[in-house]
């Protein structure tokens, strides 16, 4: 097996940049996803663990374990240290706060002529996706309309509504300011974390390969499941539909 950095693979040419002095390689996931990609591969290769050691002896307990430790410090980095756990809490509270607009927003059909509202149900949409730059990029406008048609009668729930979304805007903005500066901190890590990532990254290479030389003749559907594009998909799937702090 290759413990080093891997120059592309089959299917994806990586580019390496110079960072604190050693080569990184640019993931084709984020950060965050790492883990997550490398957890999927893992499953994969374990759920065919009889077809890979028929064919390739080298999967056996002791690269299952080491790979296993890979995972697990990749998690620790992304999710443990004291950047992500601000990074984590942050996401936290911003889904919640995306709730609480959200029912905002949804309550204001009680009280404004909705009709008059345009892109209403695409805003409401874009709000239940949780998008937090798009939510941030609609927010202004519908605040807007919400003003210029407020009802004379029930003006007062009506005001409060307006209220309530332009404070949890304010803070989502704030938030956003907060969460990108964590980000852009946790991306000048240490030579230790991209030593972690690369050798997790060059790990996954090397089952994906594997994985797609022992299928492609015999079973090319298995041999889908570790190409890269549709394991981005699977993870990015995964991601967004398991965690509730995928808002950022």
């Amino acid at each position: 097996m290759n413990n080093g950095i891997k120059n592309g693979g089959n299917n994806n040419k990586s580019i390496t940049n110079k960072i604190g002095g050693m080569e990184t390689m640019d993931f084709p996931f984020n950060f965050d996803e790492m883990p997550i990609a490398a957890k999927f591969i893992s499953d994969s290769f374990s759920r065919d663990i009889e077809d890979f050691q028929r064919v390739y002896p080298v999967f056996d307990e002791v690269f299952k374990a080491r790979f296993a430790e890979q995972i697990r410090k990749a998690k620790d980095i992304v999710c443990c240290g004291p950047e992500g756990v601000k990074i984590q809490n942050i996401r936290i509270g911003v889904f919640r706060k995306i709730e609480s607009l959200n029912t905002l927003i949804l309550e204001a059909q009680d009280y404004f002529p909705i009709s008059r509202i345009k892109q209403y149900d695409y805003i409401v949409e874009i709000v239940e996706k949780k998008n937090l730059s798009s939510i941030l990029s609609i927010v202004p406008n519908l605040l807007q309309q919400l003003e210029a048609n407020i009802p004379t009668q029930n003006e007062d729930v009506a005001q409060s509504i307006i209220d309530g979304i332009q404070s949890i805007y304010q803070v989502l903005k704030l938030d956003r300011i907060e969460l990108n500066r964590l980000l852009n901190s946790r991306g000048l890590l240490k030579e230790e974390v991209f030593r972690c990532l690369n050798h997790l990254w060059a790990t996954m290479q090397d089952v994906m390969e594997i994985g797609q030389s022992l299928y492609r003749k015999d079973d090319p559907m298995k041999c889908v499941e570790y190409e890269l594009n549709y394991l981005k998909m699977k993870v990015k799937t995964f991601w967004m539909h398991s965690v509730p702090d995928s808002v950022a």
